[in-house]
């Protein structure tokens, strides 16, 4: 027979028996805790989203908002045109420019050449060809006028095609034709 001692718990050092089992079992419970929380955050969140979808797709199949944006498609559409047709007008332009020749310099230059006691009355461009008409003093001034344009760096030739005398002036066509014009036939 066994005695019983009453101070055998105190005496004894009791120590903590570490149960393995027992902390897998908890451990797993811990887990399927978590994987069950997850899970039912999981589907709030899926659930908010999918009303949100529901709410989205309302408004983008509604008759007014397909409307609205065919509107906007189009109106996007004719921007996009009117942008083309600004950049190639914008293009013509600069081409334009570059075969323009005939402007404000040569103008100076054929009004730099024009000696005392001559008057033009008409100037007509076609293409390379420029057809001056006027009036003079006397024929030596028509002659200095035609030889200064024909030393005009974009000059090729120039022509006195008429004179004749009308009172105490003399009536004169000169024609002058330019190089390095770029010219289309159509």
């Amino acid at each position: 027979m066994r005695d019983l001692n009453f101070f055998d718990p105190f005496i004894d050092k009791k120590s903590f028996a570490f149960n393995r089992m027992l902390f897998l079992y908890g451990i797993l419970f811990l887990v399927i805790i978590g994987l069950g929380v997850m899970a039912a955050m999981n589907q709030l969140k899926i659930n908010a989203l999918q009303k949100e979808v529901n709410s989205l797709t309302q408004v983008a199949e509604d008759p007014q908002t397909l409307k609205r944006v065919a509107e906007i498609q189009a109106f996007a559409d004719e921007t996009d045109q009117f942008r083309q047709e600004v950049e190639r007008i914008r293009a013509l332009d600069k081409n334009i420019q570059a075969r323009d020749i005939i402007g404000e310099s040569l103008l100076d230059d054929i009004n730099s050449k024009l000696p005392e006691g001559v008057f033009l009355t008409n100037l007509s461009v076609s293409g390379r060809e420029i057809r001056i008409a006027g009036f003079a003093e006397d024929r030596y001034s028509i002659a200095e006028f035609a030889k200064g344009l024909q030393n005009l760096p974009l000059s090729s030739k120039s022509f006195v095609s008429n004179i004749s005398a009308v009172e105490n002036y003399y009536r004169f066509n000169l024609d002058l034709t330019l190089e390095e014009v770029l010219v289309d036939v159509n």
